[in-house]
């Protein structure tokens, strides 16, 4: 999917995260995999997947396709290791050329898809804007049960992580001053504790009530009003790497280099002398 576009500010190519659902009907691809990707409880969100879901769609549940099981240091929702993503696509059919589409109820939700496949070296990745509303106000085929049979691929790829920056929490506990630290969960959350320094801008208000994604100049605005200019760098975190992980797509889009700390505060709250330095240091 050639969707390469020449920035305005900068001048380099730049390759949107985001897809509609009239431009993948407009132009059918024989080896493109529809993800349908989501949080809640298991059994909760796996009915309500055979409910309805785009026609040919896995499921992808976060915890077990886009996250490993957390540790007691570790945030709620920590990287997959490469093995266990390269098995999870092998079982899915996906060959390094595939066209991976990832959905969900949020933004936020394909988002984590979006982020863990392009951070393991898949390039050809995309969040389908307004998720299966839009596909289906498209004219989409819809399906309903259990996943669909797709040919497993003789063997699994070969992944490499870090094609994507992050940040480990012992970085984030020495950023420079001046660094510009992002808390991308709800102003409620935020209120009740966070990283010190970090501003808030709630990852909530980059799409609209339908669940499509706000114009580019309203995400602009959005990132100017919490002081990030395009050029700029930033990290961002939220509860367990998901909100932040949407923030950080728009980031990039508006030409910012931003770092997602994955473990978020779900991994920061975990240390008590961490949390005792950051009660100290917020009152100094």
């Amino acid at each position: 999917m050639d969707m390469t576009h020449v920035s305005a500010r900068g001048g380099h190519a730049v390759e949107p995260a985001f897809v509609q659902a009239e431009e993948l009907l407009a132009r059918p691809v024989d080896d493109r995999l529809f993800v349908d990707v989501r949080l809640g409880d298991p059994d909760i969100e796996y009915r309500a997947y055979r409910d309805g879901h785009i026609f040919g769609a896995v499921h992808g549940q976060i915890r077990d396709s886009f996250a490993a099981e957390p540790t007691p240091a570790s945030g709620n929702l920590p990287l997959p290791g490469l093995g266990q993503l390269a098995d999870t696509l092998r079982n899915w059919g996906v060959r390094r050329d595939t066209e991976i589409v990832v959905y969900g109820p949020t933004p936020a939700l394909a988002a984590r898809g979006w982020w863990v496949l392009r951070w393991a070296g898949l390039a050809n990745v995309f969040v389908l804007d307004g998720g299966l509303k839009a596909w289906t106000a498209a004219g989409g085929a819809l399906a309903r049960g259990d996943e669909p049979r797709r040919r497993h691929v003789p063997e699994a790829l070969a992944l490499v992580g870090g094609h994507l920056p992050q940040i480990e929490v012992d970085e984030v506990e020495r950023l420079p001053d001046g660094t510009v630290l992002v808390d991308a969960r709800d102003e409620a959350s935020y209120l009740a504790g966070h990283i010190p320094g970090a501003r808030h801008l709630a990852a909530s208000e980059f799409w609209t009530p339908t669940g499509r994604l706000r114009p580019a100049g309203e995400r602009a605005r959005l990132l100017a009003r919490a002081g990030i200019e395009p050029g700029g760098e930033a990290v961002v975190y939220c509860g367990g790497g998901v909100l932040s992980a949407l923030v950080a797509m728009t980031m990039a889009e508006a030409g910012i280099r931003p770092r997602l700390y994955v473990g978020s505060w779900s991994e920061w709250n975990k240390d008590p002398d961490r949390m005792r330095r950051s009660a100290v240091g917020e009152q100094a």
